[in-house]
């Protein structure tokens, strides 16, 4: 990986799950960037107009014809070189070194093959993405999820938003929700799952160890 000095406030990255599962804003070009994208993500990127600043991927999912197509309109490409890690792995390891940002949102890691879903959970859970886990933000049509460490946390409801999930990534005790509609203390091992929901627009939550997914949700 090769560092670079820029600071992003935010980058979004889109990688390669179904566009059905995409939010309206998305679908619609609306979302401005910088952005970057895991490879068919990249081609996706281009169709709405959209120009990511780099993109990781060997591009071994889309057509050769539609492969130099893609390549000639990217301006970095990086190949990924280590096979033991996902697209979606490998770019965060890159977006974290060249651009440190402050928020990475995530787009199209839900929806498809249950098997990338879950791994784009749980990737969290390993160093060095456990590390920055906290300052990732995973987007669709219906949900969104963000990852916490131990401590006391805030959760601002997002809007139009009336459901949240607790899931335990890592083993998890004393995890105490304190002021949502349902209110419980409780330890979990892994996908261990409490189903909530708001009271009011500013909710609170802590626990002692572990790693837990919150995840904010509408009715389709």
């Amino acid at each position: 990986m090769s560092s670079q000095t820029e600071k992003l406030a935010r980058i979004r990255l889109l990688v390669g799950g179904p566009r059905s599962e995409w939010p309206d804003e998305l679908n619609n070009g609306e979302l401005a960037g910088p952005w970057a994208a895991a490879d068919r993500g990249a081609l996706r990127l281009l169709q709405l107009g959209i120009t990511p600043i780099f993109t990781v991927g060997d591009f071994d999912s889309i057509q050769p014809s539609e492969k130099e197509q893609v390549l000639a309109q990217l301006p970095v490409v990086i190949t990924k070189t280590d096979q033991d890690e996902t697209d979606t792995q490998y770019i965060l390891h890159e977006i974290e070194d060249r651009y440190q940002p402050d928020l990475i949102e995530i787009y199209g890691a839900t929806g498809g093959r249950i098997d990338h879903l879950l791994s784009n959970l749980f990737i969290f859970t390993q160093s060095p993405l456990r590390e920055i886990a906290m300052k990732v933000r995973i987007i669709d049509k219906a949900n969104v999820i963000d990852f916490y460490l131990p401590g006391q946390h805030q959760i601002q409801r997002v809007p139009g938003m009336q459901y949240l999930g607790f899931m335990v990534l890592e083993p998890t005790t004393n995890l105490n929700l304190q002021d949502e509609k349902y209110p419980l203390q409780w330890s979990g091992n892994p996908m261990s799952w409490s189903s909530n929901e708001f009271n009011g627009d500013v909710n609170h939550f802590s626990f002692e160890t572990g790693m837990v997914a919150v995840i904010q949700s509408k009715d389709a």
